[in-house]
């Protein structure tokens, strides 16, 4: 802890912090313990059913997701939501008498930190963990504990002598609801030599193994329930599987705060002591609201509720430090851009991925990928043959962001960006995936088949604009375009993929009522002279039918031409072919009003270019090209002449054997095998796919 008060950014601890809702979490966590409730009789063997397995609520995040602070206001937040979002649970008499029940139960939290091996049978894991059971009770309560030596005489080793001495401690009859949260389970990580373990058939050990097998046989007594949380490099999904059919684990998803979410952490948090002081009063002022701050927040960590605090920590000491508060969102913005408050805010959470093996960092430019273009994952997607992608997360240091039950996306704070950028030994194809998030805003898109077909394409762009080595794609835009050839290429560096709001729509409010820039379709020579910045390559944000797909424009070295270059991607996956029609209208779109309002100022000087890429073109298109790219000029044709190419103005459409050269067939086959229309979103956007395209984009560095 930084308690230098000299510092730019100290982390002292100032402020009580208020506690969030997490409704999805609680309803299922809820249902969860109602099943383990309903199948007691099965797990207890009072049932010939042999089809039940013991659920147990588990979240094995890494820092800072919440872990422990859900699990314990767990029942403080089934009262709060018991009349809203809990209602529906509650539809049928038996779950409205488990509710109620619920409601009125105990919490016994437990620390597996303060796991040890304990006298008088110090290699037994489950005496140390009944004791540590024993003794957490009674400091719940404010109760001396007795010497293990002497509890071991008092509480043999079976349930149903521990649990009455439990409920006898903490004060609660037999028939009341006990929920034992366990934290830290990965503290079981170093426990291997401890403790005398069971051994799989080679000989392997599995202390999690043995730690739910315990925990099975205390679920076989009645009104007892477990909730089990923890960071472990040491618990993977595929341990699960060891368990067998004893016990099936549920992940606690731990979403990240949204922007509401991060208001309400605000206006709940208070200064230590002064619960009459806001946290939210004190960071802002009559001209930059709590709506601005949460977004300037949730923008810079993610929504993850560990780095939302120790963000607000640092932002607090330093108001309070300067005495004023801050005035503008930019302002705020500014501050938590700068390396060193990203190097600290991320300081306790990062693990550094040049720590990993070498497998591992070969893995990491498919996680990035998969955090960029927003690829979701199911909890038992496998990485390769024994490593599975919820696990790859976890011990890279990286979040997983819940869209539905056991789906996820990878989420890399930007201030975790910032630091991974000055990881040695990054690949080219790293550092711009890197730059690319940390230019990519935090709710730039949703789960998209075109956005990661355009993704892909811009990447391969901005490898091509760049190459230092032959480049069969940019000579064939050489030979295609005399305007193109005189361009400077390459490139002086590859620069990240930039995100650029939309074209074609108007000025929106955001949730502050402050107004985000976007551009109108008349607006072009703004976005060509303010927004567009030489050698970079942009997508811009939001769906529209007003611009390209993908923008970036190049500057000639002799006489300061200036072509404005727009790509059309269109990724076809099934039997709709891309025509004459959709391409005219492309065409309409881009080259008519930038050669109207932009070319038509500087005909000598600017030109602009558009690019059809197309992986399924129609019929009639692929005879007119007679199986070569073509590139229309001004003046010329196309469609029997229902489209003239503006003034200043080219048209290129690539057959589809060259976009094969701008993207390989194998890869193409795989897109088109995961992007089929009769299949889920993604569905067979696997590892192996992303690693082909991993290795595709090396080859081009």
């Amino acid at each position: 802890m930084m308690t230098n008060l000299g510092e730019r950014w100290a982390t002292d601890n100032t402020f009580k912090p208020g506690f969030v809702d997490r409704e999805e979490d609680v309803y299922r966590v809820t249902e969860e313990l109602y099943e383990l409730q309903e199948s007691r009789k099965q797990l207890s063997g009072r049932s010939n059913s042999s089809y039940y397995r013991l659920t147990i609520p588990f979240s094995p995040h890494m820092f800072g997701s919440g872990k422990t602070t859900f699990c314990v206001n767990y029942l403080e937040l089934i009262r709060r939501f018991s009349e809203t979002s809990l209602a529906s649970f509650s539809s049928n008499s038996s779950k409205k008498e488990f509710l109620d029940k619920l409601k009125t139960s105990t919490l016994l939290y437990v620390d597996l930190r303060d796991l040890e091996p304990t006298e008088p049978k110090e290699k037994s894991l489950e005496w140390a963990l009944y004791y540590l059971l024993y003794r957490s009770a009674c400091s719940q309560v404010g109760l001396s504990f007795m010497r293990p030596q002497d509890v071991y005489k008092q509480i043999p080793l079976y349930p149903e002598f521990l649990l009455p001495e439990l409920r006898k401690i903490l004060g609660i009859s037999s028939e009341q609801f006990l929920l034992v949260a366990f934290d830290e389970v990965g503290a079981l990580d170093e426990s291997y030599g401890e403790f005398n373990l069971e051994r799989t058939q080679d000989g392997e050990v599995f202390p999690y193994n043995d730690f739910f097998g315990i925990i099975r046989q205390l679920c076989k007594e009645d009104n007892i329930f477990f909730i089990v949380v923890g960071k472990s490099t040491g618990l993977r999904i595929k341990n699960s599987v060891a368990f067998g059919p004893r016990v099936l684990l549920h992940f606690i998803s731990l979403s990240p705060l949204s922007s509401s979410n991060i208001v309400e952490f605000l206006e709940k948090s208070t200064l230590k002591g002064q619960v009459q002081h806001r946290i939210c009063d004190i960071l802002c002022s009559s001209s930059f609201s709590v709506d601005e701050l949460a977004e300037a927040l949730l923008e810079c960590t993610g929504g993850v509720p560990g780095l939302v605090t120790r963000a607000v920590n640092m932002l607090l000491n330093f108001v309070q430090t300067r005495g004023q508060p801050f005035m503008l969102k930019e302002e705020c913005l500014s501050c938590m851009n700068e390396d060193s408050f990203q190097r600290i805010c991320a300081e306790p959470f990062i693990q550094p991925i040049s720590t990993s093996d070498e497998d591992k960092k070969s893995e990491f430019g498919i996680l990035l990928m998969m955090a960029l273009f927003h690829i979701p994952f199911k909890v038992y997607d496998a990485l390769n043959s024994g490593y599975y992608l919820f696990d790859a997360v976890n011990e890279m240091g990286l979040y997983r962001y819940p869209i539905k039950q056991d789906t996820f996306q990878v989420l890399i704070p930007k201030v975790f960006v910032g630091n991974f950028e000055y990881l040695p030994s990054l690949s080219l194809f790293e550092k711009i995936l890197l730059g690319s998030l940390k230019l990519q805003p935090f709710d730039c898109f949703f789960s998209s088949k075109c956005r990661v077909f355009e993704g892909i394409v811009a990447i391969r762009l901005i490898l091509m604009l760049s190459s230092k080595v032959r480049n069969e794609f940019r000579e064939l835009l050489c030979q295609l375009s005399a305007v193109f050839k005189e361009m400077k290429l390459p490139i002086r560096e590859p620069l990240p993929l930039d995100y650029m709001r939309s074209v074609g729509v108007s000025e929106s409010k955001s949730e502050s009522n402050k107004k985000r820039k976007t551009y109108e379709s008349n607006e072009w020579n703004k976005i060509i002279q303010e927004a567009l910045y030489f050698d970079k390559v942009y997508i811009p944000i939001d769906t529209t039918s007003h611009s390209p797909d993908i923008i970036f424009k190049l500057q000639s070295p002799v006489d300061s031409k200036v072509l404005i270059v727009g790509v059309a991607c269109k990724g076809r996956w099934n039997s709709e072919r891309f025509g004459w029609s959709d391409i005219i209208e492309e065409g309409e779109k881009f080259l008519v009003p930038v050669s109207n309002q932009v070319l038509s100022n500087a005909p000598d000087k600017n030109h602009c270019m558009l690019i059809v890429v197309s992986t399924k073109l129609a019929f009639d298109v692929s005879r007119e090209l007679g199986d070569q790219s073509r590139c229309y000029s001004s003046g010329m044709s196309i469609e029997s002449e229902s489209f003239t190419i503006p003034s200043n103005c080219e048209l290129v459409i690539l057959c589809e054997r060259d976009v094969e050269m701008l993207i390989d067939k194998e890869i193409l086959n795989g897109l088109e095998r995961a992007f089929s229309s009769d299949r889920p979103l993604f569905g067979d956007f696997g590892p192996d796919l992303l690693r082909r395209i991993r290795h595709s984009f090396l080859s081009w560095q």
